[in-house]
């Protein structure tokens, strides 16, 4: 094509000499570029080729696709380091870090990249997803707004701050965003299914239906079991029964029914009619059919002895799988119409699919506690404070809370005071009070006042109010804080301090009217 080719390996011998023989050829105004190209020629040689750094790239798409995040992991710091004004890598390498908890550790990737390219509407708007997700919805405002200047035809930002601001019930503010997305964008599936769901918020049902059906005439085919699950919404809040089950059962048709959204609705539905045995068999079939896509084993491959593991008989779950939710759901049906034994059962299946899913673990010990096996449920919600790590202090609150509720106090402190210790001093985990930490240390406050450690425990309420975000989403835990010191100065006998922390729960407390226990 007369250009200079990008790949450099071993066979490209282009020289600055060869390139300025040429030069008498191009117009005098390109001296700017001859310059550039110098500069580019003479420069050090890269570690790898540019066709060895896409086929990196595309090696660790397929490992995270695969669920080897290790490998992903492993491919994407390597090549951060070689290519570091690579954005793809950037933000890969940000959403894996987010999607394993780091949230920290995703943040600090991306703001290091936007040092050097501060106006990179990719970097601003996965800055505006972390702030999101660490619920400083005020601060991802700013950078999607911030992404939108940058970038106006890039509509990612217009999406995320159009449903944000759906999510905190601004219909007009959400409509005006995702219609401005859209004059800029006017093929954008995502838009016109987001705008589709301001509709259906609002009840305006012809209009929700039009825009998913746009988002239908724009999306790919891959994305269609989503538009269809949106549609049986629209229909059933028409009180056409039939015909959101039709369109939940065409949302399963495609992609060999590897939409879990979909089979959760339409098992609900079905549940919600009364109908528990068509929403086990949708559960039954969907699920099996899930397994044998899972399924690692082939032909080629020996068969396992008896005593291998039975995990080994699937490949890792591939990235941003919700099939987890699947097995949720049927076991939550089975322990309200089925027995015990058969959602003991699913969670037994889930957890060999899912090894590493801390939230299926605790749910499962849970479901135990709640029938008595109290062994097998103390064995789980230690599986599931190893699996968090030092990443997330939930798991670590909820084994002691089991062991509070046993009268164990004793035990419940000790569980409290590893889970503190992990997350505090872990780098990886979030220092926005997302981590968990701040209910940690309130229910560790709980368990000395039951300890007779008054001091101790106003000491620890400190601390939870010290860790706790201070945006609008995490009121509510401040309002529980202040209500539980308030408690315990009235314990002490300091009955100012608790009338001025009980005024101050009630002022946080977002519920009209406040809470009645407040009062």
């Amino acid at each position: 094509s007369g250009g200079v080719a990008l790949d450099k390996d071993e066979n490209d011998e282009h020289s600055f000499e060869s390139l300025t023989a040429e030069s008498d050829l191009l117009p005098s105004t390109d001296g700017q570029v001859i310059a550039d190209l110098s500069r580019t020629f003479n420069a050090p040689s890269p570690a790898y080729s540019n066709r060895q750094v896409r086929e990196m790239y595309l090696d660790a798409k397929a490992a995270d696709k695969a669920g080897d995040r290790d490998k992903a992991m492993a491919i994407l710091t390597e090549l951060r380091e070689v290519t570091p004004n690579d954005m793809r890598v950037v933000r890969r390498l940000a959403r894996m870090e987010e999607e394993s908890g780091n949230l920290a550790a995703a943040r600090r990737i991306l703001q290091l990249a936007l040092r050097n390219d501060p106006k990179n509407p990719h970097l601003l708007h996965g800055l505006g997803q972390l702030e999101r997700k660490s619920g400083n919805d005020s601060t991802a405002i700013r950078y999607y707004q911030r992404a939108i200047a940058s970038d106006p035809n890039f509509p990612n930002p217009y999406h995320a701050l159009g449903t944000l601001e759906h999510s905190h019930g601004n219909i007009k503010s959400a409509l005006s965003v995702l219609k401005e997305g859209l004059k800029a964008c006017p093929e954008n599936h995502r838009l016109h299914h987001a705008l589709g769901d301001v509709y259906l918020d609002a009840k305006a049902l012809d209009m929700a239906e039009k825009s998913y059906m746009d988002g239908l005439k724009h999306g790919p085919h891959w994305g269609r079991p989503f538009v269809y699950t949106s549609l049986s919404y629209v229909s059933y809040e028409k009180g056409q029964i039939r015909e959101a089950k039709n369109l939940l059962r065409q949302s399963l048709h495609i992609n060999d029914g590897m939409h879990a959204q979909g089979v959760i609705a339409l098992a609900q539905l079905e549940e919600s009619e009364g109908n528990i045995e068509e929403a086990r068999k949708i559960y039954r079939e969907c699920i099996m059919s899930y397994e044998k896509k899972r399924r690692s084993r082939s032909p080629l491959r020996p068969r396992q002895s008896e005593n291998e593991n039975i995990s080994n008989q699937f490949s890792k779950s591939y990235a941003g799988d919700k099939w987890a939710s699947v097995f949720k759901s049927w076991a939550r049906m089975e322990e309200i119409h089925g027995t015990f034994e058969t959602a003991h059962i699913i969670y037994s299946k889930a957890a060999r699919l899912f090894p590493n899913n801390v939230n299926l673990l605790i749910r499962w010990a849970q479901l135990l506690a709640e029938h008595g096996d109290v062994d097998k449920a103390r064995l789980l919600f230690e599986a599931s404070c190893h699996r968090a790590g030092d990443r997330n202090a939930d798991p670590y609150r909820l084994f002691a809370e089991f062991e509070m509720k046993m009268l164990n106090f004793a035990e419940a402190q000790s569980i409290l005071f590893r889970g503190a210790q992990a997350v505090s001093e872990s780098s990886r985990a979030s220092v926005d009070g997302k981590s968990g930490l701040a209910t940690l240390f309130h229910t560790w406050g709980v368990c000395e006042v039951h300890l007779g450690n008054r001091d101790r425990a106003e000491l620890l309420f400190d601390d939870a109010l010290r860790v706790t975000g201070s945006g609008e989403s995490d009121s509510a835990i401040r309002s529980l804080i202040l209500y539980s010191l308030a408690r315990l100065y009235f314990l002490k006998g300091e009955y100012i301090l608790a009338q001025h922390c009980i005024g101050l729960s009630l002022k946080e407390n977002l519920l009209p009217g406040g809470n009645s226990r407040i009062w």
